[in-house]
Formats: C-alpha cells, sequence, structure tokens
C-alpha cells in the first residue's frame, strides 16, 4: 500500500486505540486476580471469549474462509503467539519478578526489527534505532520504578522472559504478513482456537462471580477491538513504527492503574514515560521507508 500522510495519521490513530485498549487490561486484570482468578485461567477465558467475538464477526461479514496454505502457520501462530507466550511471560514472572518480565516481554522492538529487516527488507536507520532504545528504556524505568527485580532463577527467568518477548514480536509479523489478505477479524478465528487448546492444560478453573464474568468479558472486548485496531493500522505502517507507537501501553496501563487502584509511579516510571514518548515523537517525524509498505 502506497503511504500518504493521511493514510499514516490513519494508521498511528488505529494504533494509539490499540494502545490505549491493551494498556486497560491489566488495571481490569487486576480485579479477577483479586477475586482469586489466576492469570492462567484469564488469559484462558480472555482468548476463548475474544475467539466468540470474532467468529460473530467473521460470520456476518461472511469471511471465515482462509486459503488452505496459510492454516499451518495461522495454527502454529496459535501455539506460539497465544500459548506459549502466555506461558513463557507466566513463567518468567514466576522466575524473575513482574519487572524483569515486562522488562524482558518488551525487547519486541529489536526482534521485530530483526525480523522485518530479513523479511519485508526494512531498513534499519539510526534515527529508527534511537527511537527503539529510548522505547525499550522508558519501560525498563516503569518496570523498576515497581520494586527490585527479583534475583532468584535469573538464567531461567532471562530465557523464559525472551521468549515472551521473540513471542510477543511474531504479533506485528504475522499482522505485516496477513493484514492485506485477510481482515482481523478472520485471522484471530483461525488463530485463537490452537492458542485456546495449548493454555488448557494449565488452567484451574475457579467458580466465578456475575461481576467476574463482566471483567472477562470486558477483558475479551478490549482485545478483541484493540487486535482489530492494530491490524488494521499495520496496513499503512510498517512494523517497527507499529510495535513502536504500541509501547504507549505501559504508559496507558500506568495512568489507569493510578486512576483506578490510587498506583503512583515515582521518578524512574515519569522519566521512563517522557522516554517512551519521545521515542514515539521520534518514529512518527522521522522520513517514511518508500518501500514494502
Amino acid at each position: 500500500m502506497t503511504n500518504t500522510p493521511q493514510s499514516s495519521l490513519r494508521g498511528y490513530f488505529l494504533i494509539f486505540g490499540a494502545a490505549l485498549l491493551w494498556g486497560l487490561l491489566g488495571p481490569v486484570s487486576k480485579y479477577l486476580f483479586a477475586a482469586g482468578i489466576t492469570p492462567i485461567e484469564a488469559s484462558f477465558y480472555r482468548a476463548l471469549l475474544t475467539w466468540i467475538m470474532f467468529a460473530i464477526h467473521a460470520t456476518a461479514k461472511k469471511q471465515v474462509k482462509a486459503d488452505k496454505k496459510d492454516l499451518p502457520i495461522l495454527f502454529a501462530f496459535g501455539f506460539v503467539g497465544i500459548s506459549l507466550f502466555y506461558v513463557a511471560n507466566m513463567m518468567a514472572i514466576d522466575k524473575g519478578g513482574a519487572a524483569l518480565a515486562s522488562v524482558l516481554l518488551y525487547t519486541a522492538p529489536f526482534w521485530v526489527a530483526l525480523f522485518s529487516y530479513f523479511l519485508f527488507g526494512e531498513r534499519m536507520t539510526l534515527i529508527k534505532g534511537v527511537a527503539m532504545m529510548l522505547a525499550v528504556a522508558g519501560v525498563w524505568g516503569i518496570c523498576l520504578d515497581g520494586g527490585p527485580v527479583a534475583g532468584e532463577s535469573v538464567g531461567t527467568a532471562v530465557l523464559w522472559g525472551l521468549t515472551a518477548g521473540v513471542c510477543y514480536s511474531l504479533y506485528y509479523i504475522i499482522g505485516k504478513k496477513f493484514s492485506g489478505t485477510y481482515p482481523p477479524y478472520t485471522l484471530f478465528f483461525w488463530i485463537l482456537p490452537t492458542g485456546i487448546l495449548g493454555l488448557l492444560p494449565f488452567v484451574e478453573f475457579t467458580t466465578k462471580t456475575p461481576i467476574n464474568w463482566f471483567h472477562l468479558v470486558l477483558l475479551a472486548f478490549f482485545s478483541y477491538s484493540a487486535n482489530s485496531f492494530y491490524y488494521m493500522g499495520l496496513r499503512y505502517l510498517a512494523p517497527t513504527r507499529a510495535v513502536l507507537t504500541a509501547t504507549l501501553e505501559p504508559v496507558v496501563a500506568t495512568f489507569f492503574a493510578w486512576l483506578l487502584w490510587n498506583e503512583t509511579m515515582g521518578l524512574l516510571g515519569y522519566g521512563g514515560s517522557v522516554l517512551i514518548l519521545t521515542g514515539v515523537l521520534l518514529t512518527i517525524l522521522a522520513p517514511q521507508e518508500q518501500a514494502n509498505e
């Protein structure tokens, strides 16, 4: 697709919308965790309910079919991008703490830049490199602001955390590969089922109240809307630009954590937010790539 200022603006608007909704997932999830629902169970229901929403959308649009040659990739991504991603992220949190896990998760921009270079021929410019470093440094600041990094089983934690980061980065690569072929609701109609099946053995089911179900449906709706916005945005932006713009997510999450749970940041957290916003601004102001977008 040929980029114009109007189409680029539309892409950034869609990615900002996705980051806003993704940023709400954490604060809403805390209501579930406070009620005794585990992250794995919440992830399972989030995936299941999100799939139902995408299935309704795809059926209503009569766009359920996917090319048979694409199905193995979509099924494999379901295991890697849903099942393995959730398990790796939970293991990184368990072994090394939430801060370390989050920092390693947001190595995704580096993996996206690397994969995009080989798969899409996307150039690695100096401004883009600086923007990525600022974004990752900003996330590091926000995470470290929450407390010290756990010191036990650091090697295992790093391995799981980097695995989660690689899985997370594949969302952008898969999106770039298929965003011009399938709408988001068709993609996730095929991706989510294998991810759900991969999570199932790890779920410990609990009794849930109506308010718990409300929060689970809310998580699914945010996921459904955010993924729809994100993959539509990839039609107008290169993967590295999109992933950098989406790193506004932890800033949004921090704000709503303060608003809903009275969580505050210190100097590192606010400094990290400024770095992320600076990285996103550099990404927007950088010259557009003319090829492969």
